[in-house]
């Protein structure tokens, strides 16, 4: 991996040209525009009716069932196609609530048994109010003062009928009454069933709906890309009869756009980044294997443009860091053998390939740090075997697992600083670079050192310190007055705060791992328990 040299692009042609130069362009895909002017505010040609159609194509994305797409050149009634799926949508939303109400009533009722509620006109305007009464609130009965009568028991409660011609108060028993309803259970039960079929067929006519999602994809994905356009045309600096537009591209692109802009019969300037421009972020060379740490560091943060591409530090990085916490050989076998099980199906696609190559790293470094930690499954292995030799690491040793965290931290920071100080070296920022190592060095040797090395330690510390001071001071620009550099010298100094956070923070990597041996010790002891 590393990140792409990029290059400034200046288009320009007629007015006349403009839609087709900017489609061509969007064809391209090379080119990450740079507004030449505001960009005005833009909103799809008919707002409601792309909502619906992307309400529509979600709802066919997400059905459980999916037949083979028609081709994308059958003829397509939008209107007609995507009114089926929004009623479809909305058929099976109503049936889905109607099955939970039901589901509901019949298990408020089912204790109760078959039985019809009289109408108020046979009872004299009184009605019959249902309470399932926990056993322990019995008490509460003696304070009602509507007739009331226990018509049945059941394990945990009692099931209480209150005499009354309107809702009784609320306050009259511990619980709400019950809704029954006038339907008995078994017209509950028959009305289930219907609902269940009901959202059967609907479900059947959603999977036939579904071979539209590739014609309605495409017509989506056309609509987004002729916004796109229009909001690139508003971006572009238009004078008179003339039009420009710039971007940034690739340095290994610019043969491409020289090749379009002759097609095109445009005007092209082609130029490298200046000191005070930013360009875009592109990681290149993304093959199976290149391209491994790119989706974890675009997860965290893409690295500025003048930087370094960190993609493989931070790959073997999270692979020793999620080792540490997982901490235990079994489960990282585990994880092997699930993705290898796996494997081919993941492996369908470019990221699926990278993605499970992350997991075999993982599942390596984890099981290797496991058989370190003798934790198999959260047991140790038998005393005198062999795995037992292997077992160097004991996760429960407080003192020594937050050297260890604290030293990874070190290294980690070390490797970033080292990096800081080769390419900024002999300016500002590399000399502070540094002097933050010697200062992490010092506090180190200050702490784990002992005789002439916890001697040296006070002295690399501060030589360390003299230099971020001096980092600040030579930072700033030529014609920077003397007071500014002492102030940035000062500000640098504080630093030191932020460096000792950022390496107590790796004692979490201490932390999760000894919760995660105790959680699989938690987890096997009960299961012995049960088992006894």
């Amino acid at each position: 991996m590393s990140i792409a040299p990029m290059v400034r692009v200046t288009l320009c042609g007629l007015m006349a040209e403009k839609a087709a130069a900017i489609g061509a362009l969007q064809a391209l895909g090379a080119l990450h525009l740079i507004p030449l002017r505001p960009p005005e505010p833009l909103t799809p040609d008919d707002p409601a009716a792309r909502r619906r159609a992307d309400t529509a194509f979600r709802h066919l994305q997400d059905a459980p069932e999916k037949l083979t797409p028609f081709r994308l050149g059958k003829p397509f009634d939008a209107d007609a196609v995507i009114g089926a799926i929004i009623d479809n949508r909305l058929a099976i939303r109503r049936l889905t609530d109607r099955l939970a109400t039901l589901d509901q009533q019949i298990a408020a009722l089912a204790p109760w048994g078959e039985f019809r509620l009289p109408p108020p006109e046979e009872t004299g305007g009184e009605r019959l109010w249902l309470y399932a009464l926990p056993a322990k609130d019995r008490a509460a009965l003696d304070r009602v003062s509507l007739p009331w009568a226990v018509v049945g028991r059941g394990q945990t409660d009692l099931h209480v009928a209150v005499i009354a011609p309107e809702t009784p108060p609320p306050g009259l028993l511990p619980v709400r009454p019950l809704d029954a309803g006038d339907a008995p259970l078994s017209a509950l039960r028959d009305a289930r069933e219907d609902a269940a079929i009901a959202l059967e067929q609907a479900e059947r006519a959603r999977a036939e709906l579904t071979r539209w999602r590739l014609i309605l994809g495409a017509r989506l994905a056309a609509a987004e890309d002729a916004d796109d356009r229009r909001l690139a045309e508003t971006q572009t600096l238009d004078a008179d009869a003339v039009f420009a537009v710039q971007g940034w591209a690739p340095a290994d692109a610019a043969p491409a756009v020289e090749r379009l802009a002759e097609a095109r019969g445009l005007a092209l300037l082609v130029e490298p980044p200046g000191p005070d421009d930013a360009p875009p972020t592109l990681l290149s060379g993304e093959g199976a294997r290149a391209g491994m740490g790119a989706d974890l560091t675009r997860f965290y943060a893409s690295p500025g443009y003048r930087s370094w591409d960190p993609s493989l530090v931070v790959f073997v990085s999270f692979a020793v860091f999620f080792a540490m916490i997982l901490a235990d050989a079994g489960y990282a076998v585990l994880i092997g053998a699930l993705t290898a099980l796996y494997w081919r199906r993941i492996g369908g696609s470019a990221s699926g390939r990278r993605f499970r190559a992350l997991l075999a790293a993982l599942a390596a470094a984890s099981f290797a740090y496991g058989v370190a930690a003798g934790s198999y499954f959260g047991f140790p292995p038998p005393e005198e075997s062999a795995l037992a030799r292997f077992a160097v690491v004991d996760v429960t040793d407080f003192e020594r697992m937050m050297r260890v965290s604290i030293l990874v931290g070190a290294a980690h920071i070390a490797l970033a600083l080292s990096v800081v100080a080769w390419r900024e070296r002999l300016r500002g920022p590399g000399v502070a670079a540094l002097g933050w190592l010697g200062v992490m060095a010092g506090g180190l040797l200050i702490w784990l050192g002992d005789g002439g090395l916890a001697a040296a330690g006070p002295w690399t510390l501060g030589a360390g310190f003299a230099l971020v001071f001096l980092g600040g001071l030579v930072g700033r620009p030529a014609g920077a007055g003397l007071g500014a550099r002492i102030g940035d010298a000062f500000l640098g100094l504080t630093g030191a705060t932020r460096l000792f956070g950022d390496l107590l923070s790796y004692l979490r990597l201490f932390a999760l791992g000894l919760a995660s041996a105790s959680l699989a010790g938690t987890f096997n002891q009960l299961a012995l328990d049960i088992h006894a």
